[in-house]
């Protein structure tokens, strides 16, 4: 059988011809949907979201407050109190400080070594429950009078030296005498870091009336951030035995400078004679926190019944924030 073959002999020109004519026909089958011109119409791009700055958080800055925290207003209370050894302290200065005796004092403590006593030791101060009469016997010590901490407020100076202030109440209805109160700066926890008496400037304080106290710690503890002020005693007193009431009247009271002033008339409206007249001046902010006190001898000369005597006193304050003042006077009687 004879096989017959056909060659197609085709030039490089028309191949591509060719080529060139099969792809445009392809494209045209594929695009035989779109509408419009020969342009195809372009893939739509997605816009991506717009890159935002990420705000790093800053911390909200603490401010310091211009004054120290005020502690609770304290109570009266029989708990012990107690108090850190300071350096040259011993047993006989510590026990006179709080009216009890060594012998209580050592007993409170565990029957500590009067000869060890180490600085920054705490010791618990018992409350006095006795004391010794001429021939040796025991007495029962007087009752303690309850009385009200207020007015409480701690002033730095610029050398830092750190006041403590405040004024007791008495809630009445019998005076009071002998009053102390014990200072203690604590550490943030409540620590006690260092302890300080202090004992108001009236002998004896009438039933409704106040009288401030100071406590002045020239080098206060580091770590030093809050205080607190007990009670420690109060005895009942007769005022009528002791004092001459004394009424105030025509008072004003001004700021000048870094002081304060006040004026006004002292008059005896008793059948008594005052031998001295005392004069106390205390001053507040307006959150009637005590920011300074004056208590001193006006006159030595007698006051008698009906007598008017003229005061004008000046206080240096720590601050110049005086919102409200109080004036008492009393004479001996």
């Amino acid at each position: 059988m004879l096989a017959i073959g056909i060659i197609f002999v085709v030039s490089p020109r028309a191949l591509r011809t060719c080529v060139a004519g099969l792809l445009a026909s392809t494209i045209v089958a594929g695009c035989s949907g779109a509408v419009g011109s020969d342009a195809s119409t372009p893939t739509p791009t997605v816009a991506l979201p717009t890159a935002r700055p990420t705000l790093t958080p800053r911390p909200t800055p603490t401010l310091a407050a211009p004054e120290l925290p005020r502690p609770n207003q304290p109570v009266a209370t029989p708990t012990p109190i107690i108090y850190i050894v300071q350096a040259g302290d011993t047993l006989i200065p510590i026990a006179n400080r709080f009216g009890v005796s060594v012998a209580d004092l050592i007993a409170a403590n565990g029957n500590l070594d009067a000869t060890r006593l180490q600085i920054g030791q705490r010791l618990i101060i018992p409350q006095a429950t006795r004391s010794a009469s001429s021939d040796g016997s025991l007495l029962p010590s007087p009752t303690p009078v309850p009385y009200e901490i207020r007015g409480l407020n701690s002033i730095r100076s610029p050398s830092g030296s750190l006041d403590v202030m405040g004024e007791v109440f008495n809630p009445g209805p019998t005076g009071m005498s002998n009053v102390k109160v014990l200072v203690t700066l604590q550490d943030e926890a409540g620590n006690a870091l260092q302890s300080a008496s202090a004992s108001i400037p009236l002998g004896v304080v009438p039933a409704g009336q106040v009288s401030p106290f100071r406590v002045l710690f020239t080098d206060p503890p580091q770590g030093f951030a809050k205080f607190s002020v007990t009670p420690l005693r109060a005895e009942a007193a007769d005022p009528r035995t002791i004092i001459v009431p004394l009424t105030i009247r025509s008072v004003t009271g001004r700021p000048e400078g870094p002081q304060f002033r006040a004026t006004g008339e002292i008059v005896n409206a008793t059948t008594d004679t005052a031998n001295r007249v005392r004069l106390m001046v205390t001053i507040y902010d307006p959150e009637r926190r005590v920011v300074g006190y004056r208590y001193f001898t006006l006159s030595e000369a007698p006051l008698g019944p009906n007598g008017v005597l003229p005061f004008d006193a000046l206080l240096t304050t720590a601050t110049p924030n005086v919102a409200s003042f109080a004036v008492y006077a009393e004479g001996v009687r």
